[in-house]
């Protein structure tokens, strides 16, 4: 038996599971790390060659996993440990040269690869696990110390990735358990660095060092303030250096602010350089990570006033990183003032476990909690002091909330929600008021209770939502608070603002569900409940889900998401978004038919008639789409049968005349089309109401494929009257302004089998392209219709196949381009359409009309050396309709003309894929691969039957002479001509010689006398086929070549040419085009340049 739970398995896709190249990788790696510890290798400035292009290889090992990077930890320790060794083994070296001047020198870039190696681990995994593996030694430190130093010393010397590594081995090792005074041993030697005394302590030189990476920017900056926090927390060095620090970094942010506070008037200086914006950044991720890991603020209380400051400040406004950092220092240095018991006591009582609190049982855990009145006290109502510091930098985070860039909110909804977890209740209440509070902002309410968010801003929504949520996953929304924001999280839901022919609020949207997400934490579970169960708003998801969410378990989420469905996303300003609608609700409607009918639908109708555009598209087409879904429940009520069919009497006539017109009647269209599809009883009133209806739209509307289909289906199910038909033809005939013609034309594949004459003439003898273009659709159309009715006459195939034939010889050109290519690719797929209904086709054509099956053979190979890709994949499926669908005779002949039969018996000989593949395996071909489509169609060029081959080459020859798919073509060609012989085997072998290939170029000069159409796309594919050497094995053929292009050079006449006729004249007849290929090629260059200064490109 099958094990599902197995097959499912094999759905997760090609995500990678575990390291699968951990083979080569370690083989790569053992290689490097040897060539690494070869010492008498350190002074090179760069390691060998062969090394860098390994360790290449591995970085792009390693960067693969970036989003799978628990796949690389069962082997972190061994790449890691064995990276780490001879790093080390590097840096006690060159430690020893420095404390030593008469060592050998080591150069500061020999290790850059193996330090690039170990930053793309730090990358993909983060540099916290790889700094388990890294070694921590106590004699580590003065020579990882010194060698930072080095490098220091000359910044453009080294690579930051060197340095990087450096600043984050000396973080690990600034947390040590002894006292690093007790290590220094005062190093000698080292070069000077400007800021830096020589004379300073260990400690005061480690310090001084990081300051120094502090305004760089990447990475260093980040490795240096996370070594400077663990150096500065350090019990040791926390008192004497702590202070003085803060008192630095508060001065340095002040100098490099300073422009902006002291000149706060003037816009020139209102941006701050890149150079303080680093500085700034650099000292504020330093004091972000000090305050995480001090225990106590006891050091910096003088500080806080003047950070206080620096944090209000508006210096900032263009910077989004400094204000996300000022947001983490803030809150940081809040938790820092607060103690941490209110923390741990509320976390056992307001934190269940997710699946308990889902299962229902988790009020017994909470149910103290939940009975406390945070205003009058309780058990949670404990003596603390919160600093008035707090206050205020609470106020800041709250108005980082309405902040313009989402990183510096989110800082700031984490940040709340941290604080307000260590406040008691009654504090921590008023900070969700709040928070709710902000959402109140520039909002009103419409007369039906409605939440009015078009004058606020999607800022301050969405930073209020985030800080929601962090407050509710940590246990802070209880009872009182959620019966207040409930509607404002479920406007949330929906909160959309119209910004000109955009909309914002899909930010807001997402932290309204995060919020959801987070109520499975709530304490109160009957609230939970009665919140997700009366508020189950959803936007745009997949239908399949839903329909089967609705039909299967969640039959109380099917009202609500009907309603939401029908009152809102149906009038959405946006069209994509209410075509989605339309198809939600068509597949959803069955789901609860009675009370869309019931509660829905009479409110959709109404709209039909709305004075704005958005309501009425969305009505119109809803209650088609109802109509259809719900038919047999709307057809036993007769009030709602009379409302659906006075849908389109009741939309004011001034709406399907004026501005609008267009998605006005393509919405009727549509709706008329759901009752033809549904096969309503219309009567015949109502008939020619929805004929002129039609008319109308195929008259204004632009896009009118969805309205032919809709009119398609109108026919099948109510036919036309004479008049009716009449009318149609006439439009086609009439000349009319804009784009009605061409509509029109796109619906007479619509109508009956006797007017596929008059389509016929169109696509040949049309007046534009697009007539040309749409008569072709409409008649795949149209026979496809003809052969579904199974009449076993088909007279009209000849005609058809015929017209359609000469539409793939349609090359107009205008300035949009290479128009005759949209009639060329709609004339193969109604060939294809046509050919693949009917199996005997090919037998048809050929027995009535045996030169116009060959002629379409040649055609549709030819078609299948097009430049265009959707054009060339058009040919494909017809090729291999040809060969693979279409019945042929025993011994390759088909009824009534033996050539065709034995003409595709050939090529299917010849197709190198076989009947068994057919283009359906993308994973193998596809004739959108312009170098596979055409090694597949070249060797077609051995066909015996001269026409089809003619064809073929000529497109060979027009695409191999454009770029960038001319080397494809001829590379096709080149490798092709290599598998030829001087002379055919046999008569009777379908087999073409080199000889006959370069007869067909030479033809090709020589038959087109009067035009450059063909001439310069030969001689360049001709060029480039002897450059390739392609042509060795004709060399009998080389002075006939020439014989001809010298008659083609008369012919054109050498006297335009000035001189240059004189000198191709003595070149065609002087050179002794039988030599050696190398001795002929300098001519054949020469005669090339001159030739092609003349004829102007195809």
């Amino acid at each position: 038996m099958n094990n599902p739970a197995a097959d499912d398995t094999e759905d997760v896709g090609s995500m990678p599971t575990f390291f699968k190249e951990h083979v080569e990788f370690f083989d790569s790696l053992d290689w490097i790390l040897d060539s690494a510890k070869q010492s008498e290798t350190w002074s090179l400035s760069v390691a060998p060659e062969e090394e860098s292009e390994r360790v290449e290889r591995l970085i792009r090992i390693i960067n693969s996993y970036q989003e799978q990077p628990m796949c690389l930890d069962p082997h972190l320790g061994r790449i890691v440990g064995q990276i780490i060794k001879v790093v080390q083994q590097y840096v006690y070296v060159f430690y020893d040269n420095t404390v030593d001047s008469k060592s050998a020198p080591i150069s500061v870039t020999r290790f850059d690869g193996i330090f690039d190696l170990l930053y793309i681990l730090c990358k993909v995994r983060g540099y916290k696990i790889i700094l388990r593996f890294f070694p921590h030694g106590v004699v580590d430190i003065e020579p990882v110390f010194a060698t930072l130093w080095l490098f220091s010393a000359d910044l453009n010397a080294t690579a930051w990735q060197s340095r990087y590594i450096l600043l984050i081995w000396l973080s690990l090792l600034a947390m040590i358990p002894f006292d690093i005074e007790s290590i220094d041993s005062g190093i000698a030697n080292l070069p000077a660095i400007s800021s830096i005394s020589s004379n300073q302590s260990l400690i005061e030189r480690w310090i001084g060092l990081g300051k120094l990476f502090l305004g760089k920017s990447g990475c260093e900056m980040e490795g240096a303030a996370v070594m400077l926090s663990r150096l500065l927390s350090r019990k040791d060095s926390g008192a004497s250096f702590q202070p003085s620090f803060v008192k630095w970094a508060v001065q340095q942010i002040n100098d490099a602010a300073s422009p902006v506070i002291n000149h706060p008037n003037d816009e020139s200086k209102a941006v701050l350089p890149i150079e303080s914006v680093l500085q700034i950044n650099g000292t504020l991720r330093v004091l972000c990570h000090l305050f995480s890991a001090m225990t106590s603020p006891a050091l910096i209380e003088n500080q806080i006033p003047l950070l206080l400051d620096i944090f209000s400040l508006d210096a900032f406004d263009h910077h989004s990183v400094t204000r996300k950092l000022i947001s983490k220092a803030v809150q940081r240095l809040a938790l820092l003032l607060l103690p941490v018991t209110v923390l741990e006591k509320r976390r056992v009582h307001a934190r269940p476990s997710l699946r308990t609190n889902l299962n229902g049982n988790g009020a017994d855990t909470v149910s103290s909690l939940c009975s406390t009145d945070p205003c009058t006290g309780g058990e949670d109502s404990i003596d603390v002091d919160i600093p008035e510091e707090v206050e205020l930098f609470v106020g800041i985070l709250l108005q980082k909330l309405r902040d313009k860039d989402t990183i510096v909110r989110w800082s700031a909804a984490k940040g709340i929600g941290r604080i307000t977890e260590r406040l008691p209740l009654a504090f921590a209440q008023e900070i969700v008021t709040a928070v709710g509070d902000i959402l109140k902002e520039e909002t009103l309410r419409t007369e039906d209770g409605r939440i009015d968010v078009s004058m606020t801003t999607e800022y301050s929504w969405h930073g209020s939502l985030l800080c929601l949520a962090e407050l509710s996953r940590r246990g802070m929304l209880y009872p009182q608070a959620l019966r207040e924001i409930t509607p404002w999280v479920v406007r949330g839901l929906t909160f959309e603002i119209q910004r000109g022919d955009y909309s914002v609020g899909s930010n807001v949207r997402d932290a309204a569900c995060y919020v959801m997400w987070s109520l499975a934490r709530i304490p109160n579970p009957s609230s939970r409940r009665r919140y997700l169960i009366e508020n189950p708003v959803c936007v745009e998801q997949p239908v399949l889900h839903f329909k089967n969410m609705l039909a299967d378990r969640f039959e109380v989420y099917r009202h609500p998401l009907l309603h939401h469905l029908c009152t809102v996303t149906i009038y959405h300003w946006d069209l994509k978004t209410r075509d989605l609608a339309i198809r939600a609700l068509r597949e959803l409607a069955p789901v609860s038919p009675r009370y869309v009918l019931t509660l829905l639908l009479p409110e959709i109708v109404s709209n039909v008639s709305s004075p704005f555009l958005a309501v009425r598209h969305g009505a119109i087409a809803a209650t088609g789409a109802i109509a259809e879904s719900i038919a047999a429940e709307i057809k036993a009520d007769a009030n709602a049968t009379k409302m659906v069919l006075d849908v389109a009497d009741n939309v004011p006539q001034r709406y399907i005349e004026d501005f609008g017109a267009g998605l006005t009647l393509t919405a009727l269209a549509f709706y008329m089309g759901c009752l033809s599809r549904a096969k309503w009883n219309i009567g015949d009133n109502v008939q020619s109401r929805f004929f002129g209806l039609f008319e109308m739209a195929l008259v204004a509307c632009k896009n009118v494929d969805g309205i032919v289909d809709d009119f398609t289906a109108f026919v099948d199910a109510y036919g036309l009257k004479p008049e009716q038909h009449s009318c149609i033809e006439n439009n086609i005939k009439v000349a009319k302004s804009g784009t009605s013609r061409e509509s029109f034309v796109l619906a007479m594949g619509a109508l009956a089998e006797q007017d596929i004459g008059l389509l016929c003439s169109v696509v040949t003898k049309g007046e534009t392209v697009e007539m040309r273009r749409n008569a072709a659709v409409a008649l795949g159309r149209l026979c496809r219709r003809t052969q579904d009715s199974k009449r076993n006459d088909k007279t009209w195939a000849v005609g058809v196949v015929a017209a359609l034939s000469q539409g793939l010889n349609d090359h107009s050109i205008d300035n949009r381009g290479d128009v005759g290519s949209w009639v060329r690719k709609q004339s193969l797929q109604s060939l294809a359409i046509i050919f693949d209904h009917d199996n005997q086709m090919a037998q048809r054509i050929s027995a009535e009309d045996g030169a116009l099956a060959m002629r379409l053979v040649g055609q549709v190979l030819c078609a299948t050396t097009e430049k265009i890709d959707k054009l060339r994949a058009a040919a494909g499926r017809m090729f291999e309709i040809l060969l693979y669908k279409q019945q042929i005779g025993q011994n390759g002949t088909a009824a009534g003309n033996v050539d065709v039969g034995k003409c595709l018996s050939q090529l299917r000989q010849l197709d190198p894929m076989q009947p068994d593949h057919c283009s359906a395996n993308g994973d193998e071909f596809t004739w959108t691969d312009a170098a596979a489509a055409f090694r597949r169609v070249v060797p077609a060029l051995s066909v015996s039957y001269e026409q089809i081959r003619r064809s073929l080459f000529e497109g060979l020859v027009f695409t191999g002479s454009a770029e960038p798919l001319g080397k494809f073509a001829v590379n096709a060609v080149a490798a092709y001509a290599e598998t030829l012989s001087e002379t055919v085997a046999s008569e009777s072998a379908a087999q073409w010689n080199v000889n006959g290939l370069v007869a067909e170029l030479t033809r090709l000069l020589h038959t087109d006398k009067r035009t450059s159409k063909i001439i310069n796309p030969a001689l360049i594919v001709a060029d480039q086929l002897i450059e390739q050497g392609a042509l060795l094995a004709a060399d009998t053929k080389r002075q006939v070549a020439a014989d001809h292009l010298f008659e083609v050079v008369c012919i054109h006449g050498a006297a335009d040419m000035g001189d240059d006729g004189a000198g191709i004249g003595s070149l065609l007849s002087e050179t002794e085009w039988m030599q050696d290929t190398v001795d002929v090629k300098e001519a054949r260059s020469r005669l090339t340049k001159m030739i092609r200064r003349h004829i102007p490109p195809s």
